[in-house]
Formats: C-alpha cells, sequence, structure tokens
C-alpha cells in the first residue's frame, strides 16, 4: 500500500512536471492562495475549470499551466459545468450571481442575478438549458442566452446539484427535508418528504447530497438524518433505504457492476447495490462533502480527515480494500475528478489544486461529463461483459477528418481494449476480422435509432437499449459515415 504527504508548496511552479508512475504521487499543483472547495471540470482536451475562496475562476491547460482568470467580488464555492460544446463555462458565486464565461478566453459571455448567493453547481441539460438551485429556496432554469426560462419555489435552501435524466426532467434535494422532480417545462411532477424515521432522535432531515439517477430509473440521495435513500423516479415512491452511522452531505457515485458509493462523517465508503444490499463499507476517516470517483479498473478515490483532522485521499479497489493514501495538509472539500489521460485532480482547503498520478481513466462518464466533439456527441451508460465483469469506458475526442466520429474504447478484465467508431445514422457497418458477440444501439436525439450486428444497420426503430455481449478480447468495430447530416445528431451508446 502506498503513502504519501503533501505539505503546502509555495515555491513550486505552476505546471511543473512531477510525474511519477506511482500512483497518488503529484504530477503538478496550483496555488490560488485560498481554499479551493469548487471541485474541478474538465473539457474533452484536457483543460480545467474551478473556482476559489479568493473571487477568481480559473483555467488550467492539462499540464498545470494557467490559461486565464476571472476576477468575481466575492468567494466561489459552486463547481462549474460546461455547455454541451465545451464553449461556455457556467457557475455559481458568492456575489449572487450565475457567470457564463468564454472558455477559449475566460471573457463574461452573460451573468444572471440571484436573490442570493449560489452555493449549488449548475447542470446543463442536453436541449442547452441551465438549471441551478439558490439559497431563496426557488429552483431556476435558464436559457442558453442568459434569460430566465422558469423558476420554482422548492422551499429550503438549495445546497446540491440538480440531476437531469434522459427525457429533460430534474430531480433536487433541499435541506427542508425533500426531493422535488420538475419537468422541462417547470411543472412539478412529485415531491418525496423525509420521513420520520424511529430512533433519528432530532438529528436534522436536510438533504444537501445531489441525487443520482441510474439507468433503472432509480433516484439515489443522502441525508443529513444517517439515511441513505433510493426512490423510484417515475412518481418519488420509496424503493429502499438504508441507516449509516453519521451526516450524508457527500453524494453518490456510480460504482463497478451496478453499484452505488457514499461517504459521510461516520468515516466509512458504502457500496450498495441497486438493489439495496450493502457490498461492503470501508472505514477511511469522516468526509463532509466530497464525492468519490472511480476510475476505469473500478478503482475509488475518495476524500476524508485523517485522526489528525487533515485532508487524506484514500484509494480503495472495487471491493473496497485500501490500496493507498496521499495525506495533505488541509481539508478535502472538493470531490477529486479524473482527467481524460487518467490524471487525478482535486482541490485542497490549503488553497492548492493538486493533479496526482491516478488510475486507468474514467470508469463511467455522467450525462454532464466529456464530451466527443463539436460534430457529434456520445454518452455512455453500462458496462458488463457476459459474466457481470465490469469493464472501462471513455470518451476520447476525435479529429473529425475522415470519419467524421466519435472514438470510445472499452477495456474488459482479462481482455483487451474494444474500439468502437460512431458516426452519423443511415451508415454502414464493417466489422473487423476476428469481431465476434457485440452489441451495440446508437440512439438519435430525434428519436431515431439503429442498431449495428453483423454488419448491417437497421434503421427506423424508436429510442431504447438492446442487449449485447461483449466477451473479454479485443474488437475493433468501424461505422462509416454516409450522410452529411450530422450537427443535429446526439448519439448514445449503450451496451448492457
Amino acid at each position: 500500500m502506498f503513502k504519501f504527504v503533501i505539505g503546502v508548496c509555495v515555491s513550486l511552479a505552476v505546471g511543473a512536471s512531477l510525474r511519477s508512475a506511482e500512483l497518488g504521487e503529484v504530477v503538478w499543483e496550483f496555488a490560488t492562495g485560498e481554499p479551493v472547495v469548487s471541485s474541478p471540470t474538465i473539457d474533452s482536451v484536457g483543460n480545467v475549470y474551478f473556482g476559489s475562496t479568493d473571487k477568481y475562476v480559473y483555467s488550467l491547460d492539462a499540464n498545470g499551466q494557467q490559461r486565464w482568470r476571472f476576477q468575481t467580488t466575492d468567494w466561489i464555492e459552486s463547481s462549474p459545468t460546461l455547455s454541451n460544446d465545451d464553449s461556455v463555462l457556467y457557475i455559481g458565486t458568492w456575489d449572487d450571481r450565475i457567470l457564463a464565461l468564454n472558455t477559449s478566453n475566460g471573457t463574461l459571455v452573460w451573468e444572471f442575478a440571484m436573490p442570493s448567493l449560489v452555493y449549488a453547481s449548475p447542470a446543463v441539460a442536453e436541449d442547452g438549458t441551465i438549471y441551478v438551485g439558490g439559497s431563496d429556496g426557488f429552483f431556476y432554469a435558464i436559457n442558453p442566452d442568459g434569460s430566465l426560462k422558469w423558476d420554482f419555489e422548492v422551499g429550503g435552501e438549495l445546497d446540491s446539484s440538480p440531476a437531469v435524466d434522459s427525457a429533460g426532467n430534474v430531480y433536487v434535494g433541499s435541506v427542508a427535508g425533500a426531493v422535488t422532480a420538475i419537468d422541462s417545462n417547470g411543472q412539478e411532477l412529485w415531491t418525496w418528504e423525509v420521513p420520520a424515521e424511529i430512533g433519528a432522535g432530532s438529528r436534522d432531515d436536510g438533504i444537501s447530497s445531489s441525487p443520482m439517477i441510474t439507468s433503472t430509473g432509480l433516484v439515489f440521495v443522502g441525508c443529513q438524518n444517517y439515511f441513505v435513500y433510493a426512490l423510484d423516479a417515475t412518481d418519488g415512491s420509496l424503493e429502499w433505504k438504508h441507516e449509516t452511522g453519521g451526516i450524508i452531505e457527500g453524494s453518490f457515485v456510480e460504482g463497478m457492476g451496478r453499484s452505488c458509493l457514499i461517504s459521510g462523517r461516520d468515516g466509512y465508503l458504502y457500496s450498495f447495490s441497486w438493489d439495496g444490499d450493502l457490498n461492503w463499507r470501508t472505514f477511511i476517516g469522516a468526509n463532509y462533502y466530497s464525492t468519490p470517483c472511480v476510475d476505469g479498473m473500478g478503482r475509488i478515490y475518495a476524500g476524508a480527515l485523517n485522526s489528525g483532522s487533515e485532508g487524506v485521499l484514500k484509494v480503495l479497489s472495487s471491493n473496497g480494500a485500501l490500496i493507498g493514501e496521499t495525506e495533505f495538509s488541509g481539508f478535502i472539500d472538493s470531490s477529486p475528478v479524473l482527467a481524460p489521460d487518467g490524471t487525478l485532480l482535486v482541490g485542497n482547503n490549503n488553497g492548492t489544486l493538486y493533479a496526482l498520478e491516478g488510475g486507468d481513466k474514467l470508469a463511467s462518464l455522467g450525462w454532464s461529463s466529456f464530451r466527443g466533439g463539436p460534430a457529434l456527441q456520445a454518452s455512455l451508460q453500462g458496462y458488463e461483459d457476459l459474466t457481470g465483469t465490469p469493464s472501462e469506458v471513455r470518451i476520447f475526442d476525435y479529429e473529425f477528418d475522415e470519419s467524421n466520429g466519435v472514438v470510445a474504447s472499452y477495456r474488459i478484465e482479462g481482455g483487451g481494449p474494444i474500439q468502437i467508431q460512431i458516426n452519423a445514422l443511415g451508415s454502414s457497418f464493417t466489422p473487423s476480422s476476428g469481431t465476434t458477440g457485440y452489441g451495440l444501439s446508437l440512439v438519435g436525439q430525434s428519436g431515431e435509432m439503429a442498431f449495428a450486428e453483423a454488419g448491417q444497420v437497421i434503421e427506423g426503430l424508436s429510442d431504447g437499449s438492446i442487449r449485447g455481449w461483449l466477451e473479454p478480447g479485443e474488437y475493433e468495430i468501424e461505422v462509416s459515415n454516409e450522410t452529411d447530416d450530422r450537427d443535429a445528431l446526439f448519439l448514445e451508446l449503450k451496451v448492457l
């Protein structure tokens, strides 16, 4: 098991090359001078964006060199979110604004006045709508041009980020102790209130945790009353619950093999199956707001406090065994994030953003995560082979020169990479030599779907997913483009 101890470094040049092959070691660090509570966001080419309580929004390149910074008049604890084409960055501030910044140079595109300070982080839907909660108890939908689309009174301060499903429905938790589902037109679908739990006594029932949505239609959320809950996304009914040993203010993240992970102030990292079974729990140290992330090999990176009340980033295997840790000289409220090259980024209350040697790239991509490129976009869900072994998933940025496609890479334990080139619908399909046992569904934003199998594409099907099997081994599948109508197409690749 490795262990690194990192103190405050004031003499290191920003972006200096410190790359090591050893997991958890510092690659570079960037000092802001004030706590970095904001979790970083990364665009498709590896540029990094984050805020600091020094009142600046920063953009760094993949080597830690500053590209630009934008000055505000108050703290920034909100984590930034990118527009669907990576051209605009959205972030909330303590000076009562949502800022839209040009990602190329950091200039202000527009600002949206909020009635109070913004803790929560924005989320962007497929149609470009920006969603964010306010500390005034209202939830806001903002058009891409910065105008108000609609608002909805939830009641209670909104500290967490919303989640958006594939239908455009939004789910948000409030410190008043409720989860509310709202459709894309601002109409309430349902509201679920935290129940009075036996034995909870005077515990607060507020929700500061951001909801997580599964592909099976479940909404997971943690609560300050020590419980975690799974709700039916359709009607808000309770599917299951589990009591932990402390306040939960961090958020769920998807693990390997249809599992979900969350940690809390009791010091434990929990893994639950989507059906509500406790897979395992491992003591890592108390966590306040940080949310874990998972790499392509199933390794888990989780921020916590060590016995000396200093920050520590724990690394665990997919079954909860501790692999190693990196200690810091300050708290970790920021959530760790994996860059496209596998570098791990995490902010620290000592005023530094650290880049550490991470794992084998991303295990999964959220709806607001990496984008495939300017002409096509891709999101991926469901990463298991025939035996249930999780596989790595990553979207690579592609040049769109000859093939006009997006490249995705899969790695299944016991086998090599699977490379899939996604192109527009209405195309021919040519599997490479030796390709066997695969299944893809390509889902168009307009409702079209094509399923590629054994050298053919079937067009005109309705949206959905088709089960496909991927045996361990190497595969290369190409779908050649035969149409120029690509700009409005959104492709969703599912391997289930």
